[in-house]
């Protein structure tokens, strides 16, 4: 065991762990979770590093991204101690460490610089919006042209005397800054994960052989479905409407932008548009309502967090509709005040949520499995040597 933290229970019950001091160790939780398997045993392993304050261990760990929070391990604790939450709030409390900036931390554990951060944001990008459109003319009825409204946007660059779409180009610099962003953290993770544990080198062949794992989990997110709780079928539908939903309007707004903001974009490219949308609504109404009216184990607690996560997802895809219904209906103002709205929504949800919140499990979980399978191939070949 290396240095021990014994401030690091404190700072994960922060996070939304229950007490789980009540916790005596009997391991009931790891017998009925029907994730937990031998060599990667969980909770009861993890909240043994918490209490003893060995964060080292705990920071090590890619059990806590092979829980998907099901619920069974609290509702057959004895003692109440609510091992589910805290495997919650320890994930939370992974995505700190692994975040370089040091923004995640603040974010989790300071209501205030949560808000701040998405009204400063939004602030922004709406300011700009109406700073650089203070002299468009935006009559009550009419012709509606949003692509000529977003490309508006314009400023040229001096030195070169050319003109950029500043929406296109914040979309595209937003996309650079979130990859980079995310794949430091990834690489952080790795290293704590992997690079800090195996012994010796890793052949190049177990990254590729192991690959399949990373991509099935990413795109199917199947794992959840092994769990047992009740409701855990139809948890896992609404957990892939918002993915792909959130993939397919992130590719056409981010990558396809010109095509797809046209005022005549390609016919598939509405389909796509309007099913991802439907499919985001749909994810995130349930998750909300399931939050509210807390149907099951695993939404018996919300962090501040999960509403600040979902509450944002659920505004991008609510103004993204009134954006197309006021377009429709020939309403030019209220189209565009909404869309500056939305783009607003956007940017808090994209600069803060994506990188450093909650949706940035989407890409731990995959890779924690990832991780896992590579440390166990190489423990493997070790043992057959």
């Amino acid at each position: 065991m290396g240095k021990v933290n014994p401030n690091l229970m404190t700072e994960i019950k922060d996070l939304g762990a229950f007490d789980v001091s009540a916790c005596y160790s009997c391991g009931t939780c790891t017998a009925v979770c029907p994730l937990s398997e031998t060599g990667h045993e969980f909770p009861r392993k993890i909240i043994r590093y918490a209490m003893v304050g060995d964060e080292k261990r705990l920071v090590a760990s890619t059990e806590p991204w092979l829980c998907y929070f099901c619920g069974e391990c609290t509702t057959s604790c004895p003692r109440g101690a609510d091992p589910a939450s805290f495997m919650m709030a320890t994930r939370r409390y992974l995505t700190t460490k692994y975040d370089f900036t040091g923004f995640s931390k603040k974010y989790y554990h300071s209501k205030i610089v949560e808000i701040a951060a998405a009204v400063i944001l939004f602030s922004i990008t709406v300011l700009l919006v109406a700073l650089l459109h203070a002299n468009v003319p935006m009559p009550m009825f009419g012709s509606v042209e949003l692509n000529t409204f977003a490309g508006g946007i314009v400023w040229t660059i001096p030195i070169i005397n050319h003109p950029v779409d500043i929406v296109e180009l914040g979309d595209l610099s937003l996309l650079a800054i979130l990859s980079i962003l995310l794949l430091i953290n990834l690489f952080r993770m790795f290293k704590y994960t992997v690079l800090d544990e195996v012994k010796g080198k890793i052949p190049i062949k177990v990254y590729f052989v192991q690959l399949k794992e990373l991509i099935v989990h990413l795109l199917t997110q199947k794992r959840i479905t092994e769990c047992k709780e009740e409701g855990t079928n139809w948890d896992w539908i609404t957990h892939i409407l918002v993915f792909y939903g959130y993939a397919s309007i992130f590719v056409l707004v981010i990558i396809l932008f010109d095509y797809f903001q046209a005022d005549k974009p390609y016919w598939w490219m509405t389909v796509i548009g309007t099913i991802a949308a439907v499919a985001l609504l749909i994810g995130t109404s349930y998750m909300l309502y399931g939050r509210l009216t807390k149907n099951g184990t695993w939404r018996t607690y919300t962090h501040a967090s999960d509403w600040y996560f979902l509450g944002l997802l659920w505004l991008v895809v609510v103004t993204g509709v009134f954006v197309v219904i006021f377009e429709y209906l020939s309403m030019p103002m209220a189209t565009y005040v909404t869309y500056a709205i939305h783009l607003g929504v956007i940017a808090a949800f994209e600069t803060v949520v994506v990188p450093f919140g909650k949706w940035s499990h989407i890409a731990y979980r995959p890779f924690g499995i990832y991780f896992t399978k590579i440390k166990d191939a190489v423990n493997k070949a070790e043992t057959n040597q």
